[in-house]
């Protein structure tokens, strides 16, 4: 349990945040003052008079709150911040016992004291004084955050309360003081408030108080108007009780600054001029680099090497960020103040103010003209919302200004490079540190935003429309990210490299086949290429016989749809992404064709809808086709009065798509089907076998090939894949899935024997359906009726279970029983499409009534969802009566609708045949390639095959 938890602001590496939030703990708050004697003992004395004490027998207990009272008096003096603390804690369990009954403190030494003014156990009326028995709290360590790289100079007092019972309440009272030696007489603290519905405490409040005539500024909110100040004694007093009322909710897309917990702010600065001007001394540049001859050198190196102010600088920056280790040095009033520059180069350590400090000397030395800004990483949005105040801001960074541009330097980050050295930090607002002060500045894109990170697919499309693509993307990285990749690229593990490039793959879409990884350093750290060979879903998608690219474009994702569904947060802005810029391009090799490709959509696009720009190039020519789109985050915010525009011009963008409309003579997977001639593919192959060769002990390889090898029609292959699967790890899906691949291989008695096997391992519906249709075609259907009486299921399972009976039913003999089975289902949804449909194809395939199927398989046809699906059944009806040329007419209309429609092909074949056509054992032929299975369910139904 912490007493308190005081800090005063630092600049902490980006990497650290985490240590920020400490310091605005409701229990504490940031605390900043000015120079006082301080002391690295706990201090032991009474309560200052000015605070006003809690009295518990006034206070409404609730059993349901942690806490009985969360007391926090302020009082702000001329260069000194006093903050006192009275906590009771409800001992309600020995959970909490063994959480609260150690009590932790932490303060500044350098900065200030830690007071302790009362530890007691109140028990039934009495009070039991820890400390007057003799108890004391015990100093533990000076390096509290070393291992996040941070020295931040704090001590850690602590104590086991002895005791302690379950139904004790515990009372800790304390003070912390603080002087910054930075902020002379200036003063600034910051502490977080709780709102309905949270009620942490019985009784809460932040009590403020300060002699009049000292200048204090106080700000809190959003959404929260503080109580007047009074005045008593010669003092104000702000008395904030906790909790405040609910807020406002807002919605999710507005500005951070709506939606920010509530801060009580207090300072003496006059204004962001005076927060400058306090902090300018610490950033003198003159003389410090007197006696550092190595250092001098490596200046007059860059200098000689490099030829222009940019590359000066970013090989200055390259220095500070790779020559010194990042280390936050607190101690000694570090936690504003940056240590000399001499001591930052000997000791090649320092926290982002030694390293601010150290490049602006560099810069200073070679000529560029730069200045230190003080930034925020983490409440960046809401800084321009915030009190004049240092503890505004966490990090500070150099802003150098070349050819009359502006560029952000951060010697705490990794992988200078100069094409992204002008793309500015996430941070939206900079304060200048200059002697005469500056304002508060928004931070601006002045030079065009580069990507730090591109990617490019280069697929061959050229084995067909519904193939795997072969292929590569590569990812160019700049900067800090490259800087990351070439650090990780010698440790990734083969499981490491994988996952990395599916993770990479998945913006092509999902189910990519890595087959490796490499990472290719570039000419230094800055740089970093990432090469991942893949196999690739075909980017063509039919929808019927027409196939279209339709590549993944940021221009079609894009979304803007701000949530202003409320009449109160219709004067609302709505926040865009911070500064930022993406470029993807695609780059498809194209097979041979007679017809041609053509492109629907905009080639070429530049057009900015709710700050975002899209920037695309479209090349189509000499067998290749090369998309290119650009991203670039304008960052800030979209006015209200703006917003409907935008949203419009979004919804423009999103319907403005880019196609590819392939030609019909594309080829496609069917060429292989029949044992042909399957060269072509032996690259896939080789790509597979190498995915094997690395997993041997994954089955995840061995079934993307086999489902590879099935969908090309190499059906042996599909099942020595899947035997060595299963022989890897045998589960049901698998023994399902090989059962397909017995079907094919026209083995029925082999596809049984895993059907029941995967039925045996996981009995589900659909496995019984799929062992009793086997079963079934088999003429084993006693052994299927007993199966399908075990079945029990919701609607849809009653429904398949009433096909398969049927089917039973018609093997058997009794056609008209199985009919009235689709007679019962149709009695409440008579115009159920499926349904319909699969009355028909019962119909037609075992000729049950089929001179009167004609009006089933018309409504089917006009009410099912799978129209090729119902042309077919209503083509085998028109076959039946032999009405030819209508039964043509379906059928070929149903494969212009889905080509891969194996038995309609057939069909087509046989209606051909029965026309007395030369072509239809062409089609006979193909689709019994296709799917050698249906052979014998279409001789079952009478056809000569």
């Amino acid at each position: 349990m912490a007493i308190a938890r005081p800090r005063t602001d630092t600049f902490p590496k980006r990497s650290s945040l985490a240590a920020l939030k400490g310091a605005l703990a409701a229990s504490s708050g940031l605390a900043l003052a000015a120079p006082a004697l301080a002391g690295d003992e706990v201090v032991y004395a009474p309560a200052p008079d000015w605070v006003e004490p809690v009295d518990l027998d006034e206070v409404e207990r609730d059993p349901a709150n942690a806490m009985v009272v969360q007391d926090k008096q302020v009082r702000i003096e001329s260069g000194r911040l006093w903050e006192y603390f009275d906590n009771v804690y409800r001992v309600s369990s020995l959970q909490e016992m063994t959480r609260i009954g150690t009590i932790t403190a932490e303060w500044l030494p350098d900065k200030g004291d830690l007071i302790v003014h009362e530890i007691a156990i109140l028990r039934d009326g009495e009070t039991i004084d820890v400390i007057a028995a003799g108890e004391e709290m015990e100093v533990l360590r000076r390096e509290q955050m070393l291992e996040q790289q941070i020295l931040d100079g704090s001590l850690t007092a602590t104590l086991s309360v002895p005791g302690l019972q379950v139904g004790d309440e515990l009372r800790v009272r304390s003070s912390v003081t603080n002087s910054d030696q930075a902020l002379g007489e200036e003063v600034q603290s910051q502490t977080m408030l709780w709102r309905e519905p949270n009620k942490f405490a019985d009784f809460g409040r932040v009590l403020v108080s300060w002699e009049d005539g000292l200048p204090v500024e106080y700000r809190a909110g959003p959404d929260f108007d503080l109580p007047p100040v009074e005045r008593r004694e010669g003092f104000a007093r702000l008395d904030v009780r906790l909790p405040l009322p609910e807020a406002e909710e807002y919605p999710a897309d507005a500005p951070v600054r709506y939606r920010q917990p509530p801060i009580l702010q207090l300072g003496t600065f006059a204004g962001w001029s005076e927060v400058s001007s306090v902090m300018a001394p610490l950033y003198r540049v003159e003389g410090a680099l007197a006696g550092l001859d190595d250092l001098s050198a490596r200046i007059e190196a860059i200098r000689r090497d490099e030829s222009d102010e940019l590359g000066r600088a970013v090989a200055a920056l390259k220095l500070v960020q790779e020559d010194i280790r990042y280390l936050m040095n607190g101690l000694d009033g570090g936690n504003y103040i940056p240590q000399d520059v001499a001591t930052t180069w000997e000791r090649k350590y320092g926290d982002c103010k030694a390293k601010t400090l150290i490049l602006l000397a560099l810069l200073d030395e070679l000529g560029i003209a730069a200045e230190p800004v003080l930034a925020s990483i983490s409440r960046g949005a809401v800084v321009e919302s915030s009190l004049p105040l240092p503890g505004a801001f966490d990090h500070v960074l150099v802003r150098a200004t070349i050819d009359g541009k502006r560029y952000y330097l951060d010697g705490t980050g990794i992988g200078a490079n100069a094409a992204i050295a002008g793309n500015v930090p996430p941070f939206l607002y900079a304060l200048p540190i200059r002697p005469e002060g500056a304002q508060l500045e928004e931070i601006v894109q002045d030079v065009p935003r580069v990507a730090d990170a591109t990617l490019e697919f280069a697929l061959d499309a050229r084995l067909g429309g519904d193939l795997p693509m072969p292929g590569t993307i590569t990812m160019t990285l700049l900067g800090p990210a490259a800087a990351q990749m070439n650090v990780s690229a010698e440790k990734l593990t083969d499981d490491n490299r994988r996952a990395l490039g599916t993770r990479i793959a998945n913006f092509a879409g999902s189910n990519v086949s890595v087959v490796d990884l490499r990472i290719e350093p570039g000419a230094d750290d800055s740089e970093a290429t990432v090469i991942v060979e893949a196999l690739f879903p075909s980017l063509v998608s039919y929808d019927g016989s027409v196939g279209q690219i339709e590549p993944r474009l940021a221009s079609g994702s894009f979304r803007f749809r701000p949530d202003r569904s409320r009449r109160a947060w219709r004067d609302l802005p709505a926040s865009v992404p911070p500064p930022g810029a993406s470029l993807g391009t695609y780059r498809i090799t194209l097979p041979e064709t007679r017809g041609a490709f053509e492109i629907r959509g905009e080639r070429e696009l530049d057009v900015t809808v709710a700050n975002q720009r899209f920037e695309r190039e479209v090349k189509l020519g000499d067998g290749e086709l090369v998309v290119s789109e650009k991203q670039t985050s304008l960052g800030g915010e979209i006015a209200p009065e703006d917003i409907r525009v935008e949203r419009r011009k979004a919804l423009g963008l999103a319907r403005e798509k880019l196609k590819v409309i392939v030609p019909e003579d594309m080829p496609r997977r069917w060429r292989f089907a029949g044992g042909g001639d399957r060269s072509e593919l032996a690259g896939i192959e080789a790509m597979f076998a190498r995915m094997i060769a690395e997993q041997p002990d994954d089955t995840d390889p061995l079934l993307r090939r086999a489902n590879f090898r099935f969908i090309t029609y190499d059906f042996e292959g599909a099942l020595a894949d899947m035997d060595a699967a299963i022989d890897i790890e045998a589960t049901a899906k698998l023994f399902q899935d090989r059962a397909f691949v017995h079907a094919e291989l026209r083995d029925p008695e082999s596809a049984a024997a895993d059907l029941e096997e995967a039925w045996l391992l996981d009995p589900t519906p659909e496995r019984a359906l799929a062992l009793a249709r086997t079963l079934t075609e088999l003429g084993r259907t006693d052994e299927a009726r007993e199966l399908l009486a075990e079945v029990d299921g919701d609607e849809e399972v009653q429904r398949l279970l009433a096909y398969a009976l049927a089917d039973v039913e018609a093997l058997e003999g009794d056609g008209l029983a199985g009919l009235d089975r689709f007679a019962e289902l149709l009695l409440d949804t008579p115009n159920d499409g499926s349904v319909l449909n699969a009355k028909c194809w019962y119909m037609g395939t075992w000729q049950v009534e089929i001179a009167d199927a004609l009006p089933t398989c018309t409504r089917a046809v006009e009410n099912s969802a799978n129209t090729a699906m119902a042309l077919d059944s209503r083509a085998l009806i028109f076959l039946r009566n032999g009405r030819l040329d209508e039964a043509l007419a379906d059928a070929e209309t149903a494969l212009d609708l889905s080509p891969d429609q194996t038995e309609t092909l057939l069909l087509r074949g046989l209606i051909r045949r029965a026309m007395g056509r030369d072509d239809a054992e062409d089609d006979i032929a193909a689709a019994l390639a296709r799917s050698p299975r249906i052979r014998a369910d279409y001789r079952r139904w009478g056809f000569e095959l």
